[in-house]
């Protein structure tokens, strides 16, 4: 009896210093806490809202709400956006969303306001870029890092990646063609404001960026002015780049850019 109590003795003390070697065992990275803001009119925003969170979720370890409240209208303010109180429930917010008649000073300034002192990152896609253009404030294209009144006629876009070696921009051929899209042609840039790919305007005979980064006070921001048509949300390359862009804006994309270790899809 005494010989067992020993040998178990031993054996559970070496357990110990085993473990304590080892040292606390390693939990993984929480998810990214993701929301998609979607909506309005003019676009395909339900078919876009089945597409976009769960190709994000096959390359990214993110956790989506979804807030459609918007229904078709292109002046709703939506419940969530009445404060400030939803910068504590989000890493990021995906906007993809047309309000272009919402114009309400405070409403918009609050909003930007909140991704710059929260440091909430933001990811915004075509039609949000023309949300809350008609507005007196400009706050919001401050928060975008350019502002844009209008868009070319729909035709196939040659798009030249000029920060080649940026990670969101990893794997984006070299030409890419895109099917019909609506070019922004962008009226201002902020000087926080960095360009990856352009386009040259037919119409405008003039080169804008429609893809680039932004950093806001506190706040990283991706932003791409493609994506009016569904077929467009839908392509692949579209979408890895709108992925890597999100986890840019939360700081866990690596240079190569893959996912920084515990961040990609489980």
């Amino acid at each position: 009896m005494l010989r067992t109590l020993a040998l178990a003795t031993a054996v559970l003390a070496l357990f110990a210093v085993t473990r304590a070697e080892q040292g606390p065992a390693t939990q993984p990275p929480r998810p990214i806490r993701a929301l998609y803001v979607t909506g309005g009119g003019f676009h395909e925003f339900v078919k876009q809202e089945a597409i976009v969170p769960p190709a994000v979720a096959k390359v990214a370890n993110v956790q989506w709400t979804v807030d459609h409240t918007a229904g078709t209208s292109t002046e709703t303010l939506i419940d969530r956006h009445k404060d400030t109180a939803w910068t504590k429930d989000f890493d990021v917010v995906l906007y993809n969303m047309s309000f272009s008649h919402v114009v309400d000073v405070p409403w918009i300034e609050r909003l930007a306001a909140a991704h710059r002192d929260s440091g909430v990152g933001a990811v915004i896609l075509h039609g949000a870029v023309h949300s809350y253009r008609r507005s007196t404030t400009r706050a919001w294209g401050e928060l975008m890092g350019a502002f844009s009144m209008r868009h070319d006629a729909q035709r196939p876009l040659t798009v030249e990646v000029v920060a080649r070696t940026h990670p969101i921009m990893r794997g984006v051929p070299q030409p890419w063609v895109t099917i019909p899209e609506e070019l922004y042609e962008l009226e201002r840039t902020w000087p926080s404001m960095t360009p990856l790919a352009q386009a040259h305007s037919i119409e405008s005979k003039k080169t804008y960026p429609l893809m680039w980064t932004n950093t806001h006070g506190k706040a990283k921001v991706f932003v791409t002015s493609l994506g009016h048509n569904t077929a467009m949300i839908a392509d692949p390359v579209y979408l890895g780049v709108v992925s890597r862009g999100l986890l840019w804006t939360v700081g866990h994309l690596q240079d190569d850019g893959t996912p920084a270790p515990g961040y990609a899809a489980r």
